[in-house]
């Protein structure tokens, strides 16, 4: 399974001069040989953005969703990255990769009913070779494990803390990797190990991913509990090619 010969470019490969989901990112993912993990939303005119936040503030200093722009929208300066970049669209970003590298798509959690996960697939459909998906909300793996299966399918978890007590999110992991076709569970590094993740990933034949790795010691702990592969920011993890 290819989702576990490389590592994953954490929102391509950025730092303080290359912002996260640029395409800048991107090149130089590619040009360092890794696979690229990143985040798309819909924009109001149903194009397919590159873009983790709900809210431009942090990264573009405006105050408006970005769902609430255009794919024209995102030629006004004022909504560019901070490196003067326009947003990227996934449309783009797949003519970038095609043929150079894998791509790992987060669909962010939204309230479009489906159209998220449709339209990306409009625009991956036939790539199933090099593009995976992955989502937090189980209404994304429905989708896909209903839609589209012969693309490699994963579920993303963590443990929420006060807002969701980890014995339920527990189950709720249990279940909806138990239900659909899902080929991999990308855990958050903090919390691992924990036996109901290696439970579930022996028992459905799935494969382990952890995000986010940004240490030798999170490298570690990734290979104390049989992470297959690595989703990384902040440092080369050469160490972990070895």
């Amino acid at each position: 399974m290819w989702i576990t010969e490389r590592p994953f470019a954490h929102r391509g490969l950025h730092d303080k001069q290359v912002p996260e989901n640029s395409m800048g990112a991107f090149k130089r993912a590619l040009k360092e040989n890794y696979y690229i993990e990143l985040d798309v939303r819909l924009l109001a005119d149903d194009e397919v953005v590159v873009f983790h936040d709900s809210n431009l503030k942090r990264m573009c200093k405006e105050s408006i969703k970005i769902k609430d722009l255009t794919s024209e929208d995102l030629r006004n300066k004022k909504y560019f990255l901070p490196n003067g970049e326009k947003i990227p669209l996934l449309k783009d970003v797949i003519k970038l990769c095609q043929g150079k590298t894998k791509l790992l798509i987060e669909i962010k959690m939204s309230y479009s009913k489906g159209k998220l996960e449709e339209k990306v697939y409009e625009l991956i459909k036939g790539h199933e070779d090099w593009i995976a998906v992955q989502g937090f909300a189980p209404s994304t793996v429905r989708w896909y494990s209903q839609n589209a299966p012969e693309f490699l399918i994963g579920f993303l978890a963590t443990h929420f803390g006060k807002s969701i007590p980890d014995r339920i999110y527990d189950t709720v992991i249990q279940r909806v990797c138990g239900k659909y076709k899902i080929d991999f569970l990308a855990f958050n590094i903090k919390y691992l190990p924990t036996p109901v993740v290696a439970d579930t990933v022996n028992k459905n034949g799935m494969k382990l991913l952890s995000w986010t790795i940004k240490s030798a010691d999170h490298i570690q702990t990734a290979r104390q509990s049989g992470v297959g592969n690595i989703i990384f920011e902040d440092f080369l993890p050469q160490e972990y090619e070895k």
